[in-house]
């Protein structure tokens, strides 16, 4: 294209020099020749050059339309990405080591050695039915186990977590107060949990003397995240490590 360009330039400049020698007596023979020849190549080049140019801009405009085509059909693959990744995440949960009804049975004997009549036990028949929850694009289905509330206007739940396919991944703790985020019947059901699985009490008291809100730790073989809200409430998840 850049090589048909300087031709015709050349070809039209040719043409202009012949134009002007047709004014002078001397030269008006050679620019009659010259002239017609140069003016049908660059006519010819020109013509050449814009059916040239008229495919080009064609062919990028398929180009251009295809991948526009093609990034609108990405959003269907995109979700298809993210179905597999949820699904994925999902499939990845690694269950706990014991059974519903081994912590259950657990809890209970623990709580029962606690010197604490406001602690309850966790009866079987009153566990709710699994609800389908989703949590950060995650399909989740949880459990309560218990519920537990004091004269303080303090509460304690106490949840079962299992994914997808209803494996049983997390115990979920969560409890608050009218003015204290660790209420005194969320505290004793917290450490119950925490004796139970063999969990050090420790982490929840660095947690409570820390400016820091989140706090991890790994004990024994589970991984415990804690969570607080100053002064409303305070979250505690514990899964297999």
């Amino acid at each position: 294209m850049i090589i048909l360009g300087i031709v015709a330039t050349l070809a039209t400049f040719v043409f202009i020099t012949a134009l002007i020698f047709i004014f002078f007596e001397k030269t008006k023979k050679i620019g009659k020749q010259i002239a017609p020849i140069s003016l049908v190549l660059a006519l010819s080049l020109f013509f050449i050059m814009v059916t040239l140019n008229r495919d080009s801009h064609k062919s990028k405009t398929e180009d251009v339309t295809a991948a526009t085509e093609s990034t609108t059909e990405e959003p269907m693959n995109s979700e298809d990405e993210g179905d597999s990744y949820v699904q994925s995440v999902e499939d990845s949960q690694k269950e706990f080591n014991f059974s519903l009804d081994e912590f259950v049975q657990t809890f209970n004997e623990t709580a029962q050695d606690i010197e604490n009549n406001d602690l309850s036990l966790i009866n079987k028949d009153d566990i709710g039915d699994f609800k389908l929850t989703e949590v950060k694009d995650v399909t989740v289905y949880t459990r309560e186990l218990k519920t537990d509330t004091d004269g303080s206007g303090g509460n304690f739940t106490l949840a079962a977590w299992y994914d997808n396919n209803h494996k049983f991944y997390r115990l979920q703790l969560s409890t608050s107060g009218s003015d204290n985020m660790a209420s005194p019947i969320g505290l004793a059901n917290i450490f119950a949990v925490f004796q139970t699985l063999g969990i050090d009490e420790d982490h929840l008291y660095d947690l409570l003397k820390s400016d820091e809100e989140i706090l991890n730790a790994i004990d024994g073989d589970y991984s415990v995240t804690m969570a607080k809200i100053p002064s409303i409430s305070l979250i505690i998840n514990i899964e297999p490590k």
